[in-house]
């Protein structure tokens, strides 16, 4: 796909700060993982709190430069214009984000250095493989997304490499444990990107070919569905597995978010109920998210 730069790049501004542009209400994607993965290697033995807070830090800068710069990338494509204008007000310019976004995620891999060299030299290795999946989530002239991979990217990076990296570096050696923990994970990230490729179908017709376009709305609605279903089937597994406490089962609380979420695309749903399902999405992975981290955490 070709980016046509012209003068006007020069006068592009986001309208909102760049606190919204990273989308915090989207971090729970990294937070949540590395705290329960913490918390499982925390059962094995002593567990250092710098490592998790520089896992953490590097985890977010990621996601945030990521969330930059596919909002970059979209404006390039001619995409979601109405979230820029040509007035100078508070919000970041459009030019500069590529520079603010590498800043990051320099950041991100001199952190990543300091993890790997107190853990794993190959923690480097991943977490750059993880890097370049990110960024081509949306660069490049074939991104990702724009393949129908947006959700496997997503499932794979933000769930079972983060989950296991967030345990390794406590100088576990991984095993099927996290692994195993990684895949609710997996599923709800996969279900948050879904309901935005759901939501923005006929935006993203004449751009890309996500899984929602390709699968047709009926369709991907009901695989939001299936998804959805299946994160609170996998930690019941777990559950019974012992790979996570019964106390997990708290998760539970939060299925009235999945099917408020699952209502927001009913075929009778209006066009503001499909533009809240994001919100509902990220509400719902960082309450399944944050209890089943705590029910590790708070467990013998």
């Amino acid at each position: 796909m070709r980016y046509e730069h012209c003068e006007e790049d020069q006068r592009w501004f986001y309208r909102f700060s760049w606190f919204h542009l990273m989308r915090p209400l989207t971090w729970s994607g990294t937070i949540s993982p590395v705290l329960a993965a913490t918390a499982l290697a925390a059962k094995k033995g002593a567990v250092r709190i710098d490592v998790l807070l520089a896992m953490l830090a590097a985890s977010v800068l990621i996601q945030s430069a990521v969330n930059m710069l596919n909002d970059y990338f979209d404006r390039l494509r001619g995409q979601d214009i109405d979230k820029w204008t040509n007035k100078h007000d508070d919000g970041p310019a459009h030019r500069s984000i590529p520079a603010v976004a590498s800043a990051m995620l320099t950041a991100a891999v001199a952190l990543g250095a300091y993890l790997a060299w107190q853990s794993y030299a190959a923690i480097a290795w991943i977490g750059t493989v993880a890097i370049i999946c990110g960024i081509a989530y949306s660069a490049g002239p074939r991104p990702l997304a724009s393949l129908g991979l947006g959700e496997l990217t997503a499932a794979t990076c933000m769930g079972p490499v983060v989950t296991v990296l967030a345990y390794a570096v406590q100088r576990h050696a991984p095993n099927a444990a996290p692994f195993a923990l990684s895949i609710p994970f997996a599923l709800l990230i996969a279900s948050m990107i879904l309901t935005n490729n759901i939501r923005d179908i006929e935006k993203d017709r004449p751009f890309r070919r996500t899984l929602a376009i390709r699968l047709g709305r009926k369709n991907a609605a009901r695989l939001l569905a299936v998804l959805l279903a299946s994160t609170y089937l996998s930690i019941a597994v777990l559950i019974f597995w012992h790979v996570v406490p019964l106390l997990a089962a708290v998760t539970v609380l939060a299925l009235p978010l999945a099917i408020r979420l699952c209502l927001c695309f009913r075929p009778s749903a209006s066009r503001a109920e499909e533009i809240s399902g994001m919100k509902w999405a990220a509400r719902h992975h960082w309450a399944v998210g944050l209890l089943l981290a705590f029910s590790l955490w708070l467990s013998p």
